[in-house]
């Protein structure tokens, strides 16, 4: 799974990563529960914002660990079915700042993180990690403009991994960007047919059935809308999908997409009205022929702001999408977002706690039809400094 949009809405200038707060749950007639399984930081203010859960026994989580001293490095963690533990894992030469987005793997030797670090103001680059089985490495990946990053990753064997995001210039040209790698190199691979844009999230179902969502338009404003792209093995084409009705004059965009089969696709993100006073999250499925809007969660009055982060299909009809509902209004409270689809509907379902803790969850994988893991943060409440969270359920 992957970490929600990277950066390109806060263009010109990336100055930092902000994970959205996520909250997972059970589903309400599920016997089973969460339990939050404790996990180490390396600095007083850690983040994790994806999750590759390859078994039980074999969990790996990746996010952000931000230093005093106005810098941050990318923070890997791993489980081996009885303790989270922190993997050592390079930085970028140069690097101020490094941001881990997504992970993705084929097996035990075979792991990918991505994300991008930042040297200046005025550059980024995006950055890849593998795992071996034994240590991680960085990659080599291309950039064609001078703000470049990886928001997510998808693997189909060892010589077929796809990563998307986007590039940015200082002329304002934003196109959204698709990188391949093939078991040497990384290069990129052309997304015609869209000028501006961002891609947040991919899945791959095979090497010529690939989706990837996000956004297109002017960033973080009216007029931004989901962007929906499908690879059939030759070339990346823009897909038509329906605007939801709260997103009417305002701006919309999808944050996530997992798939089980070529019929059943999903994607989640957020719509918000041209006023911007509320916001409302959303979730589209491509039934083989057509995208639809299947569910839209409105505001309320407390949390105006609530937004689908990560969706994880299991199975046609075990489909989790989670996200947050914010307070706005300058604070960072906010109560989780946790909406369940059972084959026939969707329903909202309770989330894990901590007493006297705020829960952020990013992201979420599943290991099994009974296992799920996810990933986030934790904080004191009403503090700003976050501590990393990791919760399993079944």
């Amino acid at each position: 799974m992957r970490w929600s949009t990277w950066g390109f809405r806060l263009l010109p200038g990336i100055a930092a990563a902000a994970a959205l707060s996520c909250v997972v749950a059970t589903s309400p007639a599920a016997a089973a529960g969460w339990q939050v399984v404790p996990s180490p930081n390396s600095t007083a203010n850690d983040t994790l914002g994806a999750v590759l859960a390859l078994s039980p026994a074999n969990v790996w989580a990746a996010g952000t660990a931000y230093g005093l001293s106005s810098n941050s490095n990318g923070l890997i963690e791993h489980y081996d079915g009885s303790a989270w533990s922190i993997v050592p894992s390079p930085t970028p030469t140069g690097a101020r700042y490094t941001w881990l987005t997504d992970l993705a793997g084929t097996s035990a030797s075979d792991v990918w993180a991505v994300g991008f670090d930042l040297t200046s103001r005025l550059h980024t680059h995006p950055m890849a990690e593998h795992y071996d089985g034994a240590s991680w490495t960085l990659a080599t990946v291309p950039q064609s403009l001078q703000l470049s990053g990886l928001s997510a990753v998808t693997a189909l064997s060892p010589n077929n991994v796809w990563a998307v995001g986007g590039e940015s210039s200082s002329t304002g040209s934003t196109p959204p960007r698709a990188w391949h790698y093939d078991g040497t190199a990384w290069s990129i691979v052309p997304t015609p047919g869209i000028a501006a844009g961002n891609l947040a999230a991919v899945t791959a179902l095979s090497a010529t059935n690939i989706w990837a969502v996000g956004s297109q338009g002017p960033s973080g404003s009216t007029g931004q809308a989901g962007l929906v792209m499908h690879y059939d093995g030759t070339t990346w084409t823009p897909v038509s999908v329906p605007a939801p009705p709260a997103a009417s004059s305002g701006q919309w965009a999808l944050e996530s997409v997992s798939a089980t089969s070529a019929s059943d696709v999903w994607a989640a993100g957020y719509a918000m009205p041209a006023d911007a006073a509320t916001q409302y999250a959303i979730v589209e499925h491509f039934d083989g022929t057509n995208w639809s809007v299947t569910q839209v969660v409105g505001p309320n009055a407390t949390y105006p702001y609530p937004s689908f982060a990560a969706v994880d299909a299991r199975a046609p009809g075990d489909v989790w999408a989670v996200g947050s509902a914010a307070a706005g209004n300058g604070t960072t409270t906010a109560q989780p977002l946790v909406e369940h689809f059972d084959g026939t509907s969707w329903q909202a379902a309770p989330a894990p706690s901590i007493a006297g803790r705020q829960l952020s969850l990013t992201d979420i994988a599943h290991t099994s039809t009974t296992q799920l893991w996810a990933v986030g943060t934790q904080s004191v409440s009403g503090s700003s400094t976050t501590q990393t969270l990791t919760a399993r359920y079944g």
